[in-house]
């Protein structure tokens, strides 16, 4: 089983080619067993050419690539690539190898003509396995991450750092919730109740996402929102109730019940900080400014939007108001102030803009 056997069976690959780039050739017969293999990957796991006599695949992949590639997933009716595992080494650890291959069918029989290329990157911390599966899950999982935690995953990774660090500054938070979602549940059938959930909790996301805003958390039939921005988050909150009362056309259209939101901003100082054990982990936002915007929502009569005080005063003249309150909040020695809000004015492509809960909604 010299190098040279394996070199003929792959066209094209020189002996420098391949020690330069450091892969390895094996080719399997019937049964899977090992037909030829580089002489070097087998001083290098530690073998001797003797130990390859008579042996199958599985000697040197191991039972979980083996069963893998062979017995499970793989697709051999088309070339098999970007395969991931970790062998054996003669020190006693684990190198990284990227299998490629393809089968042949001669006589009846299946034949098997393997390369691994060496990718042992320490640093790099790859995952075994189908680098396409892996890259397929990312994208299935990609839509159920929020764009925030994502962006400080990445920024976390950048600086060489194991985990998401705490901070601590001001934000504006926004809670919307349906009206009376309990009663009309009861009502509605599952389906019914998703595709409505899709349909207005989803396009209430699509308008905090345009408006720079991003979405922390959709808890069934409510949605928690955070901005930079205080003006950003007073315009979503009125395109949202307006949303809302262009989807109530349609369905009363189609003889359906109308829905409505509430809607509670706040601004204030909190900490994002990391809640849970080692086995799951939540990047959350902790302070009382959070737990303010929620008593507003909760307080805010349906349709309409409930802004506190602290936040009215950092968008100053640019919103417009209907009615301002008292509310009592636990722990507070003072009512909370706020303000119904009606309309808010902002800096569009053309100059100012100024939209409203009573416009005409066409």
């Amino acid at each position: 089983m010299s190098e040279s056997q394996n070199i003929q069976e792959f066209p094209g690959l020189s002996g420098l080619f391949i020690k330069e780039l450091d892969l390895f050739p094996i080719i399997l017969g019937p049964g899977h067993k090992i037909k030829a293999v580089s002489g070097r990957l087998i001083k290098r796991m530690g073998f001797r050419s003797e130990d390859m006599q008579g042996a199958t695949i599985l000697k040197i992949l191991g039972i979980e690539a083996f069963q893998e590639l062979f017995m499970r997933s793989a697709d051999w009716s088309r070339p098999i690539k970007n395969y991931r595992l970790k062998l054996r080494d003669e020190s006693g650890g684990k190198r990284l190898y990227q299998l490629s291959g393809f089968k042949k069918i001669d006589n009846g029989q299946d034949f098997y003509y393997l390369l691994l290329q060496d990718i042992n990157l320490p640093e790099a911390n790859l995952s075994t396995g189908f680098y396409e599966k892996g890259v397929k899950s990312h994208e299935i999982l990609k839509p159920y991450v929020s764009t925030h935690l994502a962006h400080r995953a990445m920024s976390a990774s950048l600086a060489g750092l194991d985990h998401i660090p705490n901070e601590e500054r001001e934000f504006t938070f926004l809670f919307a919730d349906l009206v009376s979602y309990t009663s009309i549940a009861e009502r509605t059938s599952p389906e019914a109740i998703l595709e409505m959930l899709n349909t207005s909790i989803g396009a209430a996301s699509s308008i905090i996402l345009h408006n720079h805003g991003f979405v922390d958390k959709i808890m069934g039939d409510s949605i928690f929102a955070v901005f930079e921005d205080p003006v950003n988050a007073l315009l979503s909150a009125i395109e949202m109730q307006k949303q809302f009362n262009l989807l109530n056309l349609f369905r009363l259209k189609s003889g359906e019940e109308e829905i409505s939101i509430r809607i509670g901003i706040h601004t204030g100082e909190c900490i994002l900080g990391s809640i849970g054990g080692d086995g799951f982990l939540e990047l959350t936002f902790i302070g009382d400014a959070v737990n303010t915007a929620s008593r507003l929502e909760k307080a805010c009569k349906p349709s309409a939007v409930l802004v506190s005080e602290k936040t009215a005063s950092m968008v100053g003249e640019n919103a417009g108001y209907l009615e301002t309150i008292d509310l009592s909040a636990k722990g507070k020695s003072e009512p909370l102030k706020a303000h119904y809000l009606n309309r808010i004015e902002f800096e569009g492509p053309k100059g100012k803009i100024s939209i409203g809960l009573d416009d005409d909604l066409f």
